[in-house]
């Protein structure tokens, strides 16, 4: 787990070793976190998106933003999309992601690029794009 300091530098909080990556165990190492760690929840917590650990976010933090990292859902395009969308369109995906103002403008710059590519019905897309505001451009 990392964090940052009064600085602003990135920080190593905690590390912890587990032998299955279940909601149980997820809880359990917030748990143990929140001991070592006295001072309340974190105010943001962000990460893939592995469900168990959103949920033992939700359960152990309950008053802790959970938040999702762009690098991992961009690091996915290659997979989800089809090859030749994705070798087209890359580009536009990341000029959509990363060079957008508002929410406003990405979602006009999402629609048209999705339109334009025959994505419309594409169930991974639209669920990331269901999960927009939950986005953070942090981590790597």
């Amino acid at each position: 787990m990392l964090g940052v300091n009064n600085h602003g530098q990135t920080i190593v909080l905690a590390c912890a070793f587990l032998s299955k990556e279940t909601t149980e165990s997820f809880v359990w190492m917030f748990e143990e976190f929140k001991k070592a760690m006295p001072g309340g929840e974190p105010k943001t917590i962000i990460t893939d998106q592995d469900a168990a650990m959103a949920i033992a976010i939700s359960i152990a933090f309950p008053t802790t933003f959970h938040r999702l990292c762009i690098w991992y859902i961009t690091s996915k395009f290659s997979v989800k999309l089809p090859h030749s969308a994705y070798k087209e369109y890359w580009r536009e995906f990341q000029k959509a992601i990363w060079d957008t103002d508002n929410k406003d403008e990405f979602d006009a710059k999402w629609n048209i690029l999705v339109t334009k590519a025959g994505l419309t019905d594409h169930p991974w897309l639209s669920s990331m794009f269901d999960l927009r505001e939950s986005w953070v451009p942090a981590c790597t």
